[in-house]
């Protein structure tokens, strides 16, 4: 299971969509995207992308994260 925090601009590259709030898990894909960023997320080599709303349940649902406040 990954790390995830409530979203941290601050967490992501400087310029990215991650770091300018935008959801970063479904950048260039057709899949429906509620827009803002709203969860901070360790992906693939400890890099870090940022989810919209839809994201974060999709994650959820699927194991990678925990939800919010569920973490130590």
């Amino acid at each position: 299971m990954n790390h995830s925090q409530a979203f941290d601009p601050s967490l992501h590259e400087p310029g990215s969509a991650a770091a300018q709030g935008r959801c970063s898990h479904h950048a260039g894909s057709d899949a429906d995207c509620a827009g803002d960023a709203v969860v901070s997320f360790q992906a693939g080599e400890g890099r870090w992308e940022s989810g919209c709303s839809l994201a974060l349940e999709q994650l959820v649902e699927s194991g990678d994260i925990e939800p919010l406040g569920q973490g130590a």
